[in-house]
């Protein structure tokens, strides 16, 4: 015979870190009958809130002289002891109890069950899955609401309903058959929306209530990712909030990594997530930028900055930037001490007679840098018949497409791209491309066009 224990607590606050818990109430079934109860109010260690206590009641002085969780561990332990975990919204209560044993320096752990996921399945067509409205929708009483023995024992009514149902014995099976998935994913993310996720090179959107994206990322294995955003603890307010407005999950497999960085980018400019915040930053680069001095000389250096609008080139490290620099000095014949890189030997000073042909020069150097040169990446597509084509210019990303047409001239390209804003973070995505590819950690061609 299976034993369930049907658990519910009150507590200081909605996360465990820096909250602690006020009361516990647990009921053993056999999910047909109740078989014994226990319940206990519980010092947390710290003041209790007081739109907490107007919500459960529970007031400083009712704790006062209640045991501390430290106290009540083992006896707690015991009574759960060879009983599945089933709760309502069962991550928060499981995640506090097993916070506080951790906090012992105990490991505790259960097999567990959520009825809000049971009574989505088992109870399908209910406009709320809250406890108080589903308990109101199917005339479960509850004398006690927020008090954990009162939550509990309509937890336990409910339970016992759900089991009594045809399906029942197979969607709890299969519940922890699957290694609790209906548990550690967010109450309200579907199963199915999981098991869609590729295991290949992809982006990725979670969902609120209204279907707007909430959040956007990407991997080379989507669904691994994805998975790790729901593992650790529920400690945080920031991470329980970021879960329970989670509600479907989209995903589209783009082939590449390089790929699924690009459309990233692009999404997230397009949505602007409220919890992604990394990718609102744009990245630090080299840039090369030009004056002129006070004697009339063209000159050139280096600075760090997010933007490159007015920049003649920029680079993603300043080795790089440097290593130009030093190929364009001996190319036009320029002093590396104008172009921001100390003297050549030939001395600190140039004389005035030579600014004219140094200008000269250096305008010749700036019209190279700056004349558009238009090449493009064939990368992997989302199947083995496509391709995946990134169109640019010098370092910009112009736009990209998959096409499944033979591509075997530069001149056949530009028609088959789709032309998109390019930002900052585009380019230095596929810099970083570059980079990688010449260290031989990912492969793909480059075409230019026929000279």
């Amino acid at each position: 015979m299976t034993r369930y224990a049907i658990v519910d607590i009150e507590t200081t606050g909605s996360h465990a870190k820096g909250h602690g818990i006020t009361e516990i109430a647990a009921i053993v079934t056999d999910g047909t009958a109740e078989l014994e109860r226990w319940e206990t109010l519980v010092d947390p260690g710290l003041p209790i809130p007081l739109h907490i206590t107007q919500l459960t009641g529970i007031t400083n002085d009712m704790v006062e002289a209640a045991p501390t969780f430290e106290a009540i561990a083992d006896e707690l332990e015991e009574f759960l002891s060879g009983c599945v975990f089933v709760a309502h919204n069962v991550g928060f209560d499981y995640a506090f109890i097993r916070d506080h044993y951790e906090t012992m320096g105990r490991v505790w752990r259960s097999p567990k069950l959520c009825t809000v996921r049971m009574a989505r399945k088992l109870l399908p067509g209910h406009a709320s899955y809250s406890l108080g409205r589903i308990c109101e929708d199917l005339g479960i009483g509850n004398d006690a609401r927020h008090r954990a023995m009162g939550d509990c024992a309509a937890t336990v009514e409910l339970f016992h309903r759900m089991m009594a149902t045809e399906r029942a014995a197979d969607v709890v099976a299969g519940m922890l058959k699957r290694g609790e998935r209906e548990s550690w994913l967010p109450q309200h993310v579907p199963a199915s929306d999981f098991e869609a996720l590729p295991t290949s090179p992809g982006v990725y959107r979670f969902l609120n209530q209204k279907g707007t994206p909430i959040y956007i990322g990407m991997s080379h294995n989507v669904r691994h990712r994805v998975r790790t955003h729901f593992n650790g603890s529920m400690k945080s307010a920031r991470r329980q909030a970021f879960l329970r407005d989670i509600h479907r999950i989209e995903s589209e497999n783009t082939g590449s990594v390089l790929m699924a960085r690009l459309i990233e980018d692009e999404l997230i400019r397009t949505h602007w997530p409220i919890h992604n915040r990394a990718q609102k930053s744009i990245p630090i680069r080299t840039a090369v930028v030009s004056y002129t001095d006070q004697r009339g000389f063209m000159r050139l250096h280096l600075q760090r900055q997010r933007h490159v609008k007015h920049a003649i080139r920029w680079f993603r490290r300043e080795d790089d930037a440097r290593a130009w620099l030093h190929a364009q000095a001996v190319l036009h014949a320029l002093h590396p001490q104008l172009l921001g890189l100390g003297s050549d030997g030939r001395g600190q000073s140039i004389e005035d007679d030579q600014r004219d042909a140094h200008n000269e020069a250096m305008n010749a150097l700036i019209d190279a840098a700056q004349t558009r040169e238009t090449w493009a990446i064939l990368d992997r597509g989302r199947s083995d018949e496509e391709r995946a084509i990134v169109l640019m210019e010098n370092e910009h990303v112009k736009g990209w497409c998959f096409t499944d047409e033979t591509v075997s001239r530069f001149d056949e390209i530009p028609e088959l791209v789709e032309l998109k804003n390019g930002s900052a973070t585009a380019d230095a995505i596929v810099q970083h491309a570059l980079h990688e590819r010449e260290l031989g950690k990912i492969r793909f061609e480059i075409i230019e066009p026929a000279s």
